[in-house]
């Protein structure tokens, strides 16, 4: 019976089992006892009432199925020509009958009935049967419904189905309560997410130095939470309402979330490239903490199809995040770049371009990196960014040439000396006004009767000089040589007027400043670079001309080779004498380099005539020409032919007949090297471009 019981009990509380009642309804007698029965037992009758052997063959089987009442156009009839009648059902929703049977029945007395009052049997189960006695007061519906044990029964019933509906009512209110606080939940991650996400597209940082209660600034993060609740109720139910271990506001949630937000945004990177071919980028920086890392970033062109993408720029470059290194030989810088790929489903051999710096790591011809991914993309040529190399092209060039180090290192201490203290700048800026090198305006203010006056200094100033930064070299030496006798003043005066490692640094530099090599090779230097500057602004251009390039290394190339002669230098020398002598400099000083070791290998095409490991002395035109000019020339037209080589020229040429702001667009004569380096039908291409063209 116990078990019986749990299973139908288990039975009352399935929603999928339960019935809706019929829409009929009936006006039930004013009944004024109460049940005997207790609710465990009215349940107990319940399920017992549906398991009894003795119960008549009706359709109605269970207490949970509604009362049968059929309603039939014509019903049996008996020996008396009489017969059931369906207008009987109004007014009865107790009363049922039995078309196997012809017989009616209670419902109320089959399944509920009174375990102290016996029910009448032609009821529950023999049957009612008497069509002519079924309205008499004496007898029959009217007696039946009368009777103590049928109002019992409907008490039993009545108690039944309001305990069967408080059961209902009380899971659907916890399931709705559950639905309504995940939803809320929901919105309050969201809500938290969403300023995440401002904060990380802003470059914003999160956290504060204290974000405890007390503290009067707690972080952005929690700032801006707190300022948008006060003015939305959902944001400020997070720090009312959330429990101490459920805020979702913690440094570690924060980057989870972060976290989260991240691989998300890779798996969308990966499935736009949808095996499209790519270029891939790799580079090492630092972080704060002094961890090296290695920043991965590919460039592809998506589907046009695809909705995600801009369709204004056509070229993507997106940043897939940084690896942490603690080895940095190429065989493990190559390892953790494939790991990274193939654990985002990034297909290696979709790989077309590696563009790596020139460091000897990442460029070496034999075991670097691009060496060794070239196992996993066939396809991948090395590049190396073209302003680097032409930035590299000048720092090898430094260092094979006498004197090119020194020189670089003074330009870098004269910015550093002027503008890292406040005290040397205002000398500078002084020496500037009396020396009539820029223009000034007076601005007259009055207070009180007194009168200020205030110069607004508006020469050029210094410029740095930085070894990264590729457009600061010609920048620098542009303002030294216009800035000069400005200089020579601004250090004379601070070396005389002041003491103490401030005058000593001025005089060191004063000394060497009026050297005659330092502005020979202020004046090469300013010709020379000059001529690279064209080169080096359209290659870090946005509208960069793979063409126009070519033909600008080209040009850059052939003037500097026209500038290898007696000629071109004279006229430079010339002019560097001119100077000297309207800035009082003694010309004629003798030059005495430090010893030569050795010779880079790539410069052993240039003719040396200089002994190697002896200090050189420079002092006349024809030193300055031998050792100085002509070996400029000499290695910059070595590493711009080693670094622009004919083969890289011709692949940039080839590329940029597929580029719509490039001259060569739809250029068929020069389409077919990128095809082959892409593995691609030059045929198709080909028919494609004479149909755009047309």
């Amino acid at each position: 019976m116990q078990s019986e019981k749990r299973v139908t009990l288990e039975y009352y509380f399935l929603s999928s089992n339960k019935k809706a009642p019929n829409d009929e309804q009936e006006t039930e007698p004013n009944i004024a006892i109460s049940s005997t029965l207790s609710t465990a037992e009215i349940q107990d009758l319940a399920c017992s009432s549906s398991l009894h052997s003795n119960q008549p063959s009706t359709d109605c089987v269970s207490c949970n199925d509604a009362p049968v009442q059929k309603k039939l156009a014509t019903y049996p009839a008996n020996q008396q020509n009489r017969s059931f009648q369906s207008t009987w059902f109004n007014d009865r929703i107790w009363l049922e009958y039995s078309v196997l049977n012809d017989a009616s029945y209670c419902y109320y007395c089959r399944h509920f009935p009174s375990n102290q009052l016996n029910a009448d049997d032609s009821f529950t189960t023999v049957g009612f049967n008497s069509w002519k006695k079924a309205l008499d007061k004496g007898s029959g519906f009217i007696k039946h419904a009368s009777s103590q044990a049928h109002i019992i029964a409907t008490k039993n019933y009545l108690t039944y189905k309001q305990q069967q509906g408080a059961n209902s009512n009380v899971l659907k209110q916890l399931d709705s309560c559950r639905a309504i606080q995940i939803r809320r939940n929901r919105d309050s991650m969201t809500k938290i997410c969403s300023t995440l996400r401002f904060l990380a597209r802003q470059m914003i940082g999160f956290r504060g130095h204290e974000e405890n209660e007390k503290s009067s600034n707690q972080g952005n993060f929690l700032e801006i939470l707190r300022w948008a609740s006060e003015t939305d109720p959902l944001i400020k139910s997070i720090f009312e309402d959330s429990t101490g271990n459920a805020s979702y506001l913690s440094h570690d949630i924060q980057n989870e979330l972060i976290h989260i937000m991240s691989n998300e945004i890779r798996e969308e990177i990966s499935f736009m490239l949808n095996n499209n071919k790519y270029a891939l980028m790799a580079d090492e920086c630092r972080d704060i903490s002094g961890t090296q890392q290695l920043s991965i970033v590919i460039r592809f062109v998506p589907n046009s199809n695809n909705s995600t993408t801009d369709k204004k720029h056509v070229v993507k470059e997106y940043f897939l995040g940084f690896i942490p290194l603690e080895k940095f030989d190429a065989t493990t810088l190559a390892n953790n770049i494939v790991e990274f790929l193939n654990h985002w489903k990034i297909p290696l051999e979709s790989c077309i371009c590696l563009c790596f710096d020139g460091a000897s790591v990442m460029s070496g011809c034999a075991a670097g990196v691009h060496v060794l991914l070239k196992k996993y993309m066939p396809k991948g040529i090395y590049i190396n960014c073209a302003v680097h190399r032409l930035n590299l092209a000048i720092n090898d060039t430094s260092k094979a040439v006498c004197y090119m180090s020194d020189y670089f290192s003074i330009a870098s201490q004269l910015y550093s000396f002027f503008t890292e203290s406040a005290v040397t700048n205002i000398y500078f800026n002084k020496a500037q006004i009396d020396l009539g090198l820029g223009e000034y305006d007076f601005c007259i203010l009055s207070k009180c009767s007194t009168v200020a006056f205030y110069f607004i200094v508006q020469s050029s100033t210094l410029k740095l000089w930085a070894i990264t930064r590729w457009d600061s070299r010609w920048t620098a030496i542009n303002a030294v040589v216009n800035n000069f006798p400005a200089i020579l003043k601004a250090l004379s005066d601070i070396s005389e007027d002041g003491n103490g490692s401030r005058a000593t640094n001025a005089g060191g530099l004063l000394m060497h400043d009026q050297k005659s090599i330092f502005i020979v090779t202020s004046f090469i230097l300013h010709k020379f670079l000059g001529i690279i500057k064209v080169l080096r602004d359209h290659l870090k251009s946005s509208s960069f001309d793979y063409v126009r390039g070519e033909c600008l290394i080209t040009s850059v190339i052939q003037q500097l080779k026209d500038l290898r002669n007696d000629e071109s230098f004279n006229q430079i020398y010339e002019k560097v004498k001119e100077f000297c002598n309207s800035n009082d400099i003694d010309f004629v000083q003798q030059y005495r380099s430090y010893r030569t070791t050795a010779v880079p290998a790539r410069f052993q095409e240039f003719i040396i005539d200089s002994t190697i490991g002896q200090r050189e002395t420079l002092q006349t035109s024809t030193d300055y020409l031998n050792r100085l000019y002509f070996p400029l020339i000499d290695c910059m037209l070595v590493e711009l032919n080693d670094r622009f080589s004919s083969k890289t020229l011709s692949l940039m040429k080839s590329i940029s007949t597929v580029y719509p702001s490039s001259t060569s667009f739809l250029n068929t004569d020069a389409i077919d090297e990128f095809c082959c380096h892409i593995g691609g039908d030059s045929s198709a291409l080909k028919n494609e471009f004479f149909e755009d063209a047309q």
